[in-house]
């Protein structure tokens, strides 16, 4: 049934947004404060990384889980229980005594920020009429992406102000005040009793999906720092990919399976989540190497260049609604490839113009980037679960958000990779004799990564084009609609 009244849609949103943007901005805000914990607990840097890590690899690791479980117990249960988790672990985290104590804290938030992160896109489909579903992820999108823009601003600001205890307090009467609005907001929906659940749960499938997701986003997120060709990436990401192939296997043959492969079936969305992997590249890639780039080759100082990159999210922030509001009356493919393209072109003209580059030429960039992914992203999240199984919302919906956040991990590799190619031998992440450097290579570095990130958006512009909007029923469904 779908909400009618605006004011009710309205809440949901904010509801949803709500949790996708403190998952994401948990993701993130403590980078900034690793040092002061580091120091605070007497431990190193390679103990208190893994304060990032830990919540990384449990959150992608159970996503595909926790929809499973939302389309079985009802979304509504599954997203509360979330806001919950999340709100008393963050509690938990505030309080740590010990890095051992934070760290068990944080697997557990993650399990709550995974709760939300699956659900919050089903949320949308579940209950906004698919009339009003691009206004409703025009608002959605740019406040979820937030949580990605503003993590280590706000961590360093909390920091600074307070100390770190509090970037994980903060949470808590935020928690608070979402559950409340959730309860409120979102309808109930139905669902399968819980012995019904326990008694044809995949377990096997379960703990397969677990472990293969967990290991790859670990072999993702450390090959950059150790190095593909280290003994630990010989055998782990094997190993993830047979643990993975396993997983499929099992799948296929369970009775009640944890991924339905079937919601593959539908050529729509399949190619609408290959689409995401590699759409959202070039945004991940650039997020990490613009930095660099403002400050070794314009010299422009940190403070600075924070102020410089948040020209991407003003314009996104601005662009989002317009380009939702575009998806509900025109076709959302046509939008996905208009974004695309400028993508494509933006970066193409950025990577030519690198051994000349200004200042107004990254914030040209930046200005087409933010209009370009406003044109991707909300068009795309309202495509992708246009065409998802109505009866599998949240399983579409945790496999929509994971190809996202590989597409970003492979985008940031993948640029990386390329930026380093053109160091001189020698050359390696860690600074390794940083000294050969010259400026000609830093230039071509980036021109490099830059074409691989112009690649990825020329593939997302090349499937895109292949797809066509589905007709969607909305009046039939709008007849089924329940004023609430």
């Amino acid at each position: 049934m779908f909400i009618e009244t605006k004011s009710r849609q309205v809440a949901l949103i904010i509801s949803a947004s709500l949790a996708g943007f403190m998952a994401l901005l948990d993701g993130n805000i403590v980078n900034i404060s690793l040092p002061y914990i580091a120091r605070y607990f007497h431990v190193g840097t390679g103990s208190v990384v893994q304060i990032i890590l830990v919540y990384m690899v449990v959150m992608a690791g159970t996503m595909i889980i926790f929809g499973k479980l939302a389309d079985k117990f009802g979304v509504k249960r599954v997203f509360i229980s979330g806001f919950v988790i999340f709100t008393l672990s963050s509690l938990a985290c505030g309080f740590a005594g010990s890095l051992t104590f934070l760290l068990t804290a944080r697997a557990i938030q993650a399990l709550g920020a995974s709760m939300l992160y699956a659900t919050g896109l089903s949320l949308i489909s579940t209950f906004i009429a698919p009339d009003r579903r691009g206004w409703a992820f025009g608002i959605f999108s740019p406040l979820v992406s937030l949580g990605l823009l503003v993590g280590n601003p706000l961590g360093g600001l909390i920091t600074g102000l307070l100390n770190w205890h509090w970037i994980f307090l903060i949470n808590v009467p935020v928690g608070v005040f979402a559950v409340i609005l959730a309860w409120k907001a979102i309808p109930g929906d139905k669902c399968h009793t819980g012995a019904d659940v326990k008694r044809n749960f995949d377990y096997p499938g379960a703990i397969l999906s677990f472990a293969g997701l967990a290991l790859l986003v670990f072999c993702l997120n450390q090959a950059r720092k150790i190095g593909w060709t280290s003994p630990v990436m010989l055998v782990s990401f094997p190993l993830s990919i047979l643990l993975l192939v396993l997983f499929v296997r099992r799948e296929r043959k369970a009775p009640d399976p944890i991924l339905d492969l079937t919601i593959f079936s539908r050529r729509e969305y399949a190619t609408g989540i290959i689409i995401s992997l590699a759409g959202y590249g070039l945004l991940a890639g650039s997020g990490v190497l613009m930095p660099f780039l403002l400050t070794y080759v314009l010299h422009i100082n940190v403070e600075h260049a924070g102020f410089i990159l948040m020209t991407f999210a003003v314009i996104f922030s601005a662009m989002s609604p317009v380009a939702g509001n575009l998806s509900d009356h025109v076709s959302k493919t046509r939008l996905m490839q208009a974004g695309m393209l400028l993508a494509f072109v933006s970066s193409l003209c950025f990577m030519l113009l690198m051994g000349n580059m200004h200042l107004w030429i990254v914030f040209l960039f930046l200005v087409m980037q933010g209009i370009a992914y406003a044109f991707f992203i909300t068009p795309n999240n309202n495509f992708i679960m246009s065409v998802a199984d109505p009866g599998k919302q949240s399983i579409s919906s945790s496999v929509f958000k994971l190809s996202t956040n590989l597409g970003q991990m492979s985008g940031i590799i993948l640029m990386e990779f390329l930026f380093a190619f053109a160091m001189p031998a020698g050359f390696s992440p860690d600074g390794t004799h940083a000294a050969l450097v010259t400026p000609g290579n830093i230039a071509a570095g980036f021109s490099w990564a830059y074409a691989g990130g112009a690649g990825l958006c020329l593939v997302a512009l090349i499937l895109s084009a292949t797809m066509q909007d589905r007709k969607i029923g909305i009046a039939s469904a709008d007849s089924e609609a329940t004023l609430l």
